[in-house]
């Protein structure tokens, strides 16, 4: 029988979607399974296994502060982020799918402010093989070219008309969103499905930052469990124990105290929701570093060089992955 994954986080599980379809496709060939996978929308037999967690420096709750509110810090951020003509940086994604620890590290460009250009590279070795995700975007078409063990495949993404697709309701905050407007879009769509409730100040490495926490918003529990929808929507709590043990209960956003940059996300399976915890589960982290900003990209960064391929239109798929389900 095979269970569906809808939020083994969005945001690592479309990054590596590529990645894990290879290796599961793999492993089904070797124990004889089905297997379906795709980006953003993953379908096994196994759960996630939780990423290591290091100690932070401090874990008081004594070290929550009452200032800046979570929800005005993270709006801070947003416009921050979406302030910087450009960024770059070293990317690493962790997570645990199919059993398998999987770390993915590259490379991620922001264009000019509001160009929505944009660049990510991330390739995960394994043995002596490699599987990559490449998205390059001009602000007009998105390519995304996916490299597994098994196959190659180039699509191409209408960026107005997805754009335009996710300013309505109903969808997830995933690696979709960074693809179409950076570090700062995703941030915004973290802030619409999460309920940031406290900030706590701890060092990441040597760096002073607020860590932002964030569980789910009613809202978006019932487009998540549909089977609990009506009882939310008539003002009902969310039963959370009846959440998928590889779903996130919860959101952790490291933030530099000085720069303002998301640093590090992580989502968590909380043993007590809306607290923390070093007994929390990191299902997935996402984590940059070597961040530079603005300063001088080439723009031939951001246009995506076919070679004579011939791409497949994803933009339709890429809204339906999008979807909450």
């Amino acid at each position: 029988m095979k269970h569906r994954l809808p939020i083994l986080p969005a945001i690592v599980c479309g990054m590596l979607g590529a990645v894990a379809a290879g290796i599961y496709a793999t492993h089904s060939r070797s124990k004889g399974h089905a297997s379906e996978v795709v980006a953003s929308n993953v379908s096994a037999t196994a759960t996630a296994a939780p990423v290591a967690r290091a100690n932070p420096a401090s874990t008081s709750r004594d070290n929550l502060v009452p200032t800046p509110p979570a929800g005005d810090l993270i709006q801070q951020v947003i416009q921050r982020l979406a302030s910087h003509d450009t960024l770059s940086a070293k990317i690493s994604l962790s997570s645990g799918l199919f059993g398998e620890s999987l770390i993915a590290t590259g490379q991620y460009l922001q264009g000019p402010r509001d160009s929505r250009r944009l660049r990510l590279e991330l390739k995960v070795k394994l043995g002596d093989k490699a599987c990559s995700l490449q998205q390059v975007s001009d602000g007009q078409a998105l390519w995304i070219q996916q490299t597994t063990l098994t196959q190659s495949r180039l699509s191409r993404v209408d960026v107005p008309r997805a754009v335009a697709g996710l300013q309505q309701t109903g969808f997830r905050p995933g690696v979709d969103v960074l693809a179409l407007g950076g570090l700062p879009a995703l941030i915004d769509s973290l802030n619409r499905s999460f309920d940031f409730q406290a900030v706590r100040s701890e060092k990441l490495g040597n760096m002073p930052t607020y860590v932002v926490l964030g569980v789910w918003k009613q809202a978006a529990l019932g487009q998540l469990m549909p089977d609990q929808k009506q009882a939310i929507d008539g003002g009902a709590a969310a039963d959370l124990s009846r959440l998928p043990v590889y779903t996130p209960n919860q959101v952790e956003i490291y933030i530099g105290r000085d720069d303002l940059f998301t640093y590090q996300v992580d989502y968590l399976r909380a043993a007590t929701v809306g607290r923390h915890s070093h007994n929390d589960n990191v299902l997935a982290r996402v984590k940059f570093v070597d961040v530079h900003f603005d300063t001088p990209i080439d723009p031939a960064q951001f246009v995506y060089q076919t070679r004579d391929a011939v791409p497949v239109d994803d933009t339709d798929a890429f809204l339906q992955r999008m979807q909450r389900r």
